[in-house]
């Protein structure tokens, strides 16, 4: 199989203030991006430009969604389409700021291992790998 390429695009949106600093919740979107068809999922709306503009799909369809609150230093486990998983670790940082260990894995094949660094309620765009006729997108946001 050949070499997944990721692209990592952070989308600067207004910080949401948190009451408990040491926690954060993670938000993980899974959409189905392809050529087949010119639809949209009515889910994504509010992201609708940014995925056109970003990305060259017709078609986008929300698979699933997933949130988590998690303790700095707590692993939560995100089940992926395609048999496949993402790891998210809060870590330490400051102010609005988050910080999110992040690894995606196919099995026991590791396909992205990477550090985000975002302000909360802040989003990133993680594009591939592939899924059926098209890619995965995750909308990964923390609050």
């Amino acid at each position: 199989m050949p070499a997944l390429s990721f692209l990592l695009l952070l989308l600067a949106l207004a910080a949401v203030p948190s009451e408990a600093a040491d926690t954060v919740s993670v938000d993980v979107g899974s959409v189905y991006a392809s050529n087949e068809g010119t639809s949209i999922d009515p889910a994504l709306g509010t992201i609708r430009g940014k995925l056109h503009s970003m990305f060259n799909y017709t078609s986008y369809r929300m698979l699933d969604r997933k949130r988590r609150t998690l303790s700095v230093g707590e692993e939560g486990e995100f089940e992926l389409p395609g048999r496949r998983t993402m790891r998210a670790t809060p870590l330490p940082s400051r102010g609005d700021n988050v910080r999110l260990s992040i690894q995606i894995s196919d099995g026991p094949r590791k396909l992205l291992t990477t550090t985000l660094g975002l302000r909360r309620g802040g989003m990133v765009l993680v594009g591939g790998p592939s899924h059926q006729a098209g890619v995965l997108i995750l909308i990964i946001s923390a609050e």
